[in-house]
């Protein structure tokens, strides 16, 4: 652990006025001083740090006493303040927060430890030549965020006297992208991550095809006629749909509360049951998949309604008169499982939930937040995994209460919506997905959201989720569907074209806001030992203008040979090799792809074996040919 410290400027990270005892150096006398204000009526108050590798995970016990007339409680937010880096002098930061949107992590891009957002989730600075990531943990009854330097250990609810449990891990590295996962990798070694990592969760086979989304279709205005209509059009245009979600809309409700289990009559006139078969039996559809909100509905469940009234031992009443999942396992268990078993047998086979985050929101005055997220999410999944073989698109939950709660799905959104009537939406859009990845995927398979093909944006959307190694599929409304912008992104059966990894920006772009930079985007990822990057200009502002950059193989870990480079826009065949840079101008909104094949030998010759170049992402089609060098430079 010496060497570890240091790597880290333990002064600099530990300057404050508690005495903290680090407990495999206690024989020394050293002592680290944590606390960025000082709490009276302490009983009990230990930081100890454990280490494994290039990682050391911080934990805590502290429980307050009573004070001169009453029992002093820890705030809900906010109750103990640790300065592990206000004094830091740090050359880049990279903070992924919470501050403007509470469902999901937006990457920000700043320069001193006073400008980290409140409610970031993961933190990367680099100082000097070393890399810094700072993972804030959920103890067993409180989560942990930063802000200004500072960490802060919350609750989340009222009347708690103590604290207890892992809150932090920090790493230390020489390469960012390494340094984060050698983070999560190191504090599940450490027990300090409880739930799977990303490579212990298997990819659904349902998303490996290409799918429809009824949201920004129709939004809540859904209903069976409007869905055979859409699949008349796919149909038609010969669009191969190997899977749907039936979003928002389709159940009964009363505003924001549920009413019914059931589907709306009035639109689905036929029964939500012979609606899926009609799909599947007409159109070719081969899964069909519902959404529904984390607490039932937006708000929960309508206690004036019969379903309150059928379930409500498994329901709780809280504040505004609203009703929700007990955070009690075989209650919320129960309450999913009889909604989910209906929905089994009309034929639905995987789900999208909604609304996660809002969850601390609704329990803050039953438990401790992260209690109730670990229970209700381990209920839910219980049920998913009997009646949908554990197929679930978590969506709306980008904090660590939930992200470190859910212990089997596979696949949760990186991004807040899609939205195609937000003018250059996808500059934020792109953004979000492509850095979120850095920390998300460790946990996840990332999904980057549906999108329109028939759209200013279509061919930057459709790209993006083509090197993106997960999910695709779009959200067309009634005659906005275009084949051509759809199908580079599949295989003409359907299956979508999937690298190995999530999408991630080049390693010279980790610290750096396109947006606000004179610097294009440049993304990558693999399939074998191939790669592909595509690279974007999203400048704002004085930056939105013609932009002159360079992609160097050596910002892509691994690209280490000798490639042929095939731009799809210009139909260019290129060799390069490690350590080459390409130099690339792009106007506002342009787009430049690459797909880099490594270069091989036999006795006839340099080849490549070259993909379907009909594809945005041909390195990874199932079509490959063995074709030389000489017949393409």
């Amino acid at each position: 652990m010496s060497s570890l410290r240091a790597q880290i400027n333990w002064t600099a990270f530990a300057t404050t006025s508690y005495p903290v005892r680090s407990e495999d150096e206690t024989e020394n006398g050293v002592t680290y001083n944590l606390l960025s204000k000082p709490l009276s009526h302490i009983n009990k108050l230990e930081i100890s740090a454990r280490q494994h590798k290039n990682t050391i995970v911080f934990s805590i016990e502290m429980e307050r006493g009573p004070g001169l007339v009453c029992v002093r409680a820890i705030r809900p937010e906010n109750g103990l303040e640790i300065n592990l880096c206000k004094d830091l002098q740090v050359d880049k930061i990279l903070a992924f927060t919470n501050v403007d949107d509470p469902w999901w992590t937006m990457p920000k891009f700043v320069s001193t430890v006073d400008e980290i957002p409140f409610r970031t989730q993961n933190l990367v600075m680099q100082i000097e030549d070393k890399h810094y990531h700072l993972l804030p943990l959920c103890g067993e009854n409180f989560r942990c965020e930063i802000g200004n330097g500072i960490v802060y250990l919350s609750p989340g609810c009222s009347g708690r006297q103590f604290l207890k449990g892992d809150f932090l891990a920090v790493t230390v590295g020489d390469d960012p992208f390494d340094v984060v996962k050698d983070g999560y990798e190191n504090a599940k070694e450490l027990g300090a991550i409880k739930i799977p990592l990303s490579a212990e969760r298997k990819y659904p086979e349902v998303f490996e095809g290409f799918g429809w989304c009824t949201w920004d279709a129709f939004y809540e205005d859904v209903s069976s006629e409007k869905i055979y209509k859409k699949l008349d059009e796919f149909k038609e245009a010969n669009v191969p749909v190997k899977w749907m979600i039936i979003d928002d809309g389709w159940r009964l409700a009363n505003g924001n509360l549920l009413l019914s289990f059931e589907e709306d009559k009035e639109k689905f006139p036929e029964g939500l049951k012979a609606c899926v078969e009609k799909i599947k039996r007409e159109y070719g559809v081969e899964k069909v998949g519902v959404w529904h909100s984390f607490l039932g509905y937006w708000f929960g469940v309508d206690p004036k309604s019969d379903l309150y009234e059928d379930q409500k031992e498994n329901l709780v009443l809280i504040a505004d008169d609203i009703a929700i999942p007990v955070p009690d396992e075989e209650k919320a268990f129960a309450f999913w499982d009889k909604w989910h078993s209906y929905i089994r047998e009309c034929g639905v086979d995987f789900l999208k939930i909604d609304n996660q985050s809002s969850l601390s929101h609704r329990t803050a005055s039953l438990m401790p937040t992260c209690e109730a997220a670990r229970i209700i999410h381990k209920a839910l999944e219980r049920s998913v995994v009997k009646n949908f073989g554990g197929d679930l698109i978590n969506c709306m939950g980008m904090d660590m209460e939930n992200v470190l709660a859910r212990p089997v799905t596979a696949v949760s959104r990186n991004s807040g919506d899609y939205y195609p009537q937000i003018e250059r939406h996808f500059v934020t859009h792109a953004t979000q997905n492509v850095y979120n990845t850095i920390w998300h995927s460790m946990l996840y398979h990332c999904d980057f959201d549906m999108w329109w093909s028939k759209h200013e944006t279509a061919i930057q959307s459709g790209s993006l989720r083509a090197i993106s190694g997960a999910l695709i599929y779009v959200s067309d409304a009634f005659g906005k569907t275009d084949r051509d912008a759809i199908m580079p992104t599949i295989e003409d059966d359907g299956t979508i074209i999937r690298c190995d990894l999530p999408a991630k920006p080049t390693r010279d772009l980790f610290y750096t806001d396109c947006r606000k930079a004179e610097k294009l985007l440049k993304i990558w990822n693999r399939k074998g030992e191939d790669f592909a990057a595509a690279v974007y200009n999203i400048g704002t502002e004085e930056f939105a203008k013609v932009i002159t950059d360079t992609l160097d193989l050596a910002d892509i870990p691994g690209a280490d040979d000798t490639y042929v480079a095939y731009e799809y826009f210009t139909k260019t065949f290129t060799k390069v090799k490690a350590g080459d840079k390409i130099e690339i101008t792009l106007d506002v909104d342009k787009i430049a792809l690459y797909n880099f094949y490594k270069v091989l030998s036999d006795e006839n010759g340099e080849y490549i074996m070259l993909g379907n170049l009909d594809k945005y992402v041909s390195i990874a089609t199932r079509e490959k040919t063995k074709t030389y060098l000489a017949d393409l430079i």
